[in-house]
């Protein structure tokens, strides 16, 4: 099946489309459809937890989307992408993570990024399982926290016009939302990019009508624990969040990175879903190459979840080094 132009078509979902966010009575499985048959045909609901400092950090998957990479992807020749994943052993269209990532201060639950509710189909949305599996409900957030508006990042916030989060308030960047509440930049913006501005809207709509919308701009602290930072380009409100206790950080990119197979040894290669493709690749060197000098601690929403690793350089192209797995919830490795 190929691809068409909206945002969700892009993501080929290998499941039939339906809605994942149904009511249950069952804490651990609601937010997933449940039958004898289909329930040995996917995964367990995904998390895994760490301690960074003081706080506990759990990444929770909200599934994964199959991605035609070698349309996606710009910069280089579609044959020579298929070429490189073909030398991970993979195909360029391979399913990709959604990750998310739940932050306890523990006076604090903050999420940074929701999934994608119910917008991909059977693939995805099922960030709410895992959330429950891992000890919280919904109602237990305080915070989310937006790196952008695209839809497998925001459209787990609502569900038919409804907060799926109903204590929380949303943060994201002033620029991020002027951006999508702009009839001007939907009218500017490419045919691809329309429903984009549909779905950011009613994801965001409910906690708008609700005053619990909350705004940044440029390097702020948030929390005592955590500071967005710009890296604009991808969308125009692209958030970094740094996470910082007793000495210890985790930077949260968002869709700093879409392919690592790709984009780690050519950063110059950009996304469809990009809205300023230079702003994007720039933004994307230059964090790149900090991050390679710092090696700190990383959360990915796109590479393979957990999406948890570090940034390495080597003969002058960059690696993913994977967090080591642990079967213990012990502090992250320095």
């Amino acid at each position: 099946m190929r691809p068409s132009l909206t945002f969700a078509g892009l993501l080929l979902a290998a499941c039939i489309p339906g809605s994942l966010l149904g009511g249950t009575s069952d804490p651990v499985t609601a937010g997933t459809s449940v039958d004898d048959s289909s329930t040995q045909q996917r995964q367990a609901p995904g998390y895994y937890r760490f301690t960074l400092g003081k706080l506990t950090v759990t990444a929770l998957s909200d599934g994964t989307a199959a991605i035609a990479w070698d349309e996606i992807l710009h910069g280089l020749p579609s044959d020579r992408i298929r070429r490189i994943f073909e030398h991970f052993g993979e195909s360029a269209q391979r399913d990709t993570s959604i990750n998310a990532f739940l932050v306890d201060t523990g006076s604090r639950r903050i999420l940074i990024d929701t999934g994608a509710g119910t917008l991909f189909g059977k693939c995805c949305g099922r960030l709410p399982a895992a959330l429950r599996q891992a000890g919280y409900s919904p109602g237990a957030i305080d915070v989310v926290l937006l790196t952008h508006v695209h839809g497998d990042h925001s459209a787990g916030l609502s569900a038919n016009g409804e907060r799926l989060f109903p204590n929380a308030d949303v943060y994201l960047a002033r620029d991020e939302y002027d951006y999508w509440m702009s009839d001007v930049a939907r009218e500017q913006a490419p045919a691809e990019h329309q429903d984009m501005f549909v779905e950011g809207r009613a994801a965001l709509a409910p906690y708008d009508k609700a005053g619990r919308l909350r705004f940044f701009t440029g390097t702020t602290s948030l929390f005592p624990e955590i500071t967005a930072i710009p890296a604009p380009g991808h969308t125009p409100g692209h958030s970094f969040f740094r996470i910082t206790s007793e000495g210890d950080q985790l930077l949260v990119v968002g869709d700093i990175i879409h392919a690592a197979e790709v984009q780690l040894s050519f950063p110059a290669v950009t996304a469809r879903f990009d809205v300023d493709s230079d702003q994007a690749r720039a933004t994307r060197k230059h964090a790149l190459a900090r991050l390679a000098q710092t090696r700190q601690l990383v959360a990915a929403n796109h590479v393979s979840f957990p999406g948890l690793g570090r940034i390495t350089q080597h003969a002058g192209t960059y690696r993913w080094a994977a967090m080591p797995y642990r079967g213990a919830v012990e502090a992250a490795a320095d």
